[in-house]
């Protein structure tokens, strides 16, 4: 390759903020920024500070034979691509795109990155991911390819990039401490616990029997055959262990017939609240209690034997709630005549279609009303309510009560127990 200057390292930098929107920057042999075109609106301290972590972050990236591009990232969630600028094996510099975010920064994330990072300016630390670029992976791998194109002009796939990105030379691999690790097992006869006791835990999950789980779950709270999940902290070892557990459990439970995003969030909220936890023995208590919740939703589902049609209907309700949900959309999603499919489900399910999602919306209404202070109007209009006095009549109807009374009377129940009470 020809020496170029640096008109034309800047040229590439330029065609590629022009075309992809990327930031770009120009890094010379000694570890220095020569030339920059940084996002949008950042201060000059901000920019300052960004320069910084993409000189240590290609600084401390180990390098083997392939001159890139190499796929970076901080824990700041900001993604880099580095191409290494080399002559004769001579190290040139380094052209580096970014920084990008796979996807927009959500409110909860923010609050723990500040956190993690020590940011008090939460605002401002919102403004800076609002600035960057958003591009996903396969985006980004393309991206990258078209970098070192630019730089060698010669063609590289995306798999050739996530090859030598993925544990090569970057990363060094546990190796033989494997098999070290192993060894020393054997000797001492300690093993982590027989996965044919895993796999009947799972199955109690996906069976949705909470009640045969009793026996089984007493070996959790044990700490033999567990293996160590952190050798600095035993509560920091008991949380790893949970959050495991935890996403076994989740699989299990949506195998089993529970709503993917059930599953899901409630998988979320556990894994948050024993990371809130600082006692071992709590850690424990709250895996015991998503164990037997998993297992109890699941039985929920199991209780009504159902078709595939009708499941299919029930879950794209779910899916759809907020929405005008037609008899047609249904049967299209089943592939089933309309008529057909509305006489199946009252045969199966005991009620209509219509009386079906109405009770659905009643159930979520129950649930915003309780869990958040939106106001009537704004709750009814969001369930495809477009009068108020006719949501009252149905929510009455369904409950007993209007949807006032029973958002004074739980929160009442509530507040002399001193705990949310389920809905």
């Amino acid at each position: 390759m020809k020496r170029m200057k640096l008109e034309q390292w800047m040229d590439i930098c330029k065609l590629m903020n022009d075309n992809l929107g990327l930031p770009m920057h120009y890094c010379n042999p000694h570890r220095r920024i020569e030339y920059s075109l940084m996002p949008a609106g950042i201060s000059s301290q901000g920019q300052k500070e960004l320069q910084e972590r993409m000189i240590q972050l290609i600084s401390s990236s180990h390098r083997g034979e392939v001159q890139g591009p190499y796929m970076l990232g901080t824990s700041l969630l900001e993604n880099f691509i580095e191409t290494r600028i080399e002559e004769n094996g001579v190290y040139m510099g380094s052209l580096i795109a970014g920084p990008s975010i796979y996807s927009r920064i959500r409110k909860d994330m923010l609050v723990g990155l500040a956190r993690d990072h020590r940011i008090t300016d939460r605002d401002a630390l919102e403004r800076y991911y609002d600035r960057l670029v958003i591009m996903d992976k396969k985006k980004l791998l393309h991206a990258a390819a078209m970098l070192h194109y630019l730089v060698y002009h010669t063609r590289i796939d995306i798999t050739d990039v996530m090859q030598h990105n993925h544990g090569g030379s970057r990363y060094q691999g546990l190796g033989e401490n494997i098999d070290i690790q192993v060894s020393e097992q054997r000797i001492n006869v300690s093993f982590h616990h027989d996965p044919i006791y895993e796999k009947e835990l799972m199955q109690l999950v996906t069976d949705g029997r909470p009640e045969e789980l009793v026996n089984k779950l007493e070996l959790i709270q044990t700490t033999e055959g567990i293996g160590t999940l952190s050798r600095t902290s035993h509560v920091r070892h008991q949380k790893n262990l949970s959050i495991v557990g935890i996403a076994l459990m989740t699989r299990a439970a949506v195998e089993g017939g529970l709503h993917p995003e059930i599953a899901y969030t409630m998988s979320d909220l556990y894994i948050q609240q024993m990371e809130e936890m600082t006692d071992a023995n709590e850690v424990n208590t709250a895996l015991q209690q998503a164990t037997y919740d998993f297992a109890n939703r699941v039985k929920e589902c199991k209780e009504g034997d159902f078709s595939k049609a009708v499941v299919k209907c029930k879950q794209y309700i779910f899916n759809h709630l907020y929405e005008d949900v037609s008899l047609q959309q249904l049967s299209r999603s089943v592939h089933m005549n309309s008529s057909y499919l509305s006489r199946r489900f009252k045969q199966e399910t005991g009620v209509s279609i219509s009386e079906y999602i109405q009770g659905q919306r009643i159930e979520e209404a129950k649930k915003l009303l309780v869990l958040t202070d939106l106001p009537l109007s704004v709750i009814y209009a969001r369930l495809n309510y477009h009068d108020q006095s006719y949501f009252t009549k149905v929510f009455r109807k369904l409950t007993g009560v209007t949807p006032k009374q029973y958002r004074e009377g739980r929160r009442l129940k509530s507040t002399h127990s001193g705990e949310d009470d389920p809905i």
